[in-house]
């Protein structure tokens, strides 16, 4: 989960708790008989409305052995257009509107968003409709494309963050397919123009309506866009075929791995523990979000120690959990040269023991959610952060009403759950660690020797 996500819900629940709205206006949910969901969140914006599709397919759902990066390939094929709407019609078309449009792809989803004026929505649910359900591509643009990606990774890669990311996800899942990067090994990535035929089955096993939400945030109202929804996609008749997912079996000792970085780079860490599948069914999920943000975050004495006073680490950033199935909190650290990596997994380690053993009280929590507080004129500034918070809330639990209960949930986190979650979830066992450094000169060859 982002940092943001999580300081709108502390922030929504400490509102709520003084009888204020979560949202400025309730969100509205409806799903259609092909099992489309439409979601809308009228927001105060005159005249613009953002539009998030978000289908409920990422790197988790490429289960086949050799076909890592489809989900990711999809982001890239869904903007070559149909017949209907060539590509290069429907990018003019955008354009004409004023519209503002984009796509990514995560872990459990794939989302595509546009921010436009809310005159021009009917033609553009017209011309996603049309995408959605009519997408055409020859094998010869699916070989242009896949060429086009494996030219993205190699550019991706010369930065040390892929090959950590690559290596600790490896490292931590043996099983489930949250072992792979979204953009896919290269191996795949280099045989991916082979897989045309794949590459059709995929889309016509994911891209379904009963896999799909269309959220609306901004100058809209429920009546308005479940009306233009319905009439645009209503029709669309597919139904989700998805393989299960592997499921990773429980991890009992600490792993590690380095990477010797070939260029100049700061040395850096990743540390990613074990956490849980994003849920609001227990106050898990939320009392590990408060309870990272308590010993890591920018008020956290960990953080003014190592950072701020003695300057030993450069960087201390948080890649929170809000994933589909368990997943990993990461802390990606950049070392000054006075700290060891040792010495460094030790002090984040030491910090986490300190809460799991009782080591908070109810005053410092209370200062933690107020810090937060202080992020949500960040957070909700625009229709397209609404819908932006939504689709990720989808993403992790098909629920856009579990925002709601979410934030009730931050609500009732007691230090003694913090203490509770800190020591079942980051624990030494449950943690992996990938270290990077620059790799030593070769030595000079000796004097007389050969060169």
């Amino acid at each position: 989960m982002h940092r943001s996500l999580l300081a709108f819900a502390v922030a929504a629940a400490l509102a709520a708790s003084a009888g204020a709205q979560v949202l400025p206006h309730p969100v509205s949910v409806d799903r259609l008989p092909n099992g489309l969901t439409v979601v809308t969140a009228p927001f105060d914006s005159p005249g613009i409305v953002a539009t998030y599709i978000v289908v409920r397919v990422g790197s988790r759902n490429e289960v086949e052995a050799g076909h890592t990066g489809f989900a990711h390939f999809f982001e890239h094929m869904m903007f070559k257009g149909t017949e209907r709407y060539p590509a290069d019609q429907y990018e003019r078309m955008l354009q004409s509107m004023g519209a503002d449009n984009n796509g990514n792809t995560s872990n459990d989803r794939t989302a595509y968003t546009t921010v436009l004026p809310a005159s021009a929505l009917p033609t553009l649910l017209d011309v996603e409709a049309d995408r959605f359900q009519n997408l055409s591509y020859d094998l010869v643009n699916f070989q242009t494309e896949a060429n086009t990606i494996h030219g993205e990774y190699l550019t991706a890669i010369s930065d040390p963050a892929l090959k950590m990311e690559e290596t600790l996800l490896s490292m931590a899942f043996t099983s489930h397919t949250y072992g792979h990067t979204v953009i896919g090994w290269l191996a795949d990535i280099e045989q991916m123009p082979q897989y045309y035929d794949f590459s059709v089955e995929f889309f016509r096993r994911y891209y379904t309506p009963d896999n799909t939400f269309v959220i609306g945030a901004g100058d809209v109202t429920r009546e308005a866009f479940l009306a233009l929804v319905t009439e645009k996609l209503g029709g669309w008749d597919r139904r989700l075929e998805a393989p299960e997912v592997p499921v990773e079996a429980e991890q009992t000792e600490a792993r590690r791995q380095h990477v010797d970085w070939p260029g100049p780079a700061p040395r850096r860490m990743f540390c990613g523990w074990k956490a849980p599948a994003f849920s609001t069914a227990s106050v898990d999920s939320a009392a590990l979000d408060v309870a990272t943000e308590l010993i890591f975050g920018e008020t956290s004495d960990l953080y003014r120690r190592l950072v701020v006073e003695e300057q030993q680490l450069l960087t201390l950033d948080m890649w929170p959990a809000m994933n589909r199935d368990p997943g990993l909190f990461v802390l990606d650290a950049k070392l000054a040269d006075s700290l060891g990596f040792d010495e460094a997994i030790d002090a984040f380690q030491q910090a986490i023991d300190a809460v799991a053993a009782g080591g908070v009280d109810a005053a410092r929590v209370d200062e933690v959610k107020s810090h937060v507080r202080y992020l949500i004129p960040m957070t909700l500034e625009t229709p397209d952060d609404v819908a932006g918070l939504l689709g990720e809330i989808v993403a992790a639990t098909g629920d856009p009403l579990a925002l709601d209960a979410y934030v009730q949930r931050i609500g009732e986190v007691t230090p003694a759950d913090i203490s509770r979650v800190a020591g079942s979830w980051l624990t030494a066992a449950r943690r992996n660690v990938v270290t990077l450094a620059s790799a030593p000169a070769p030595a000079a060859p000796a004097e007389g020797g050969a060169p």
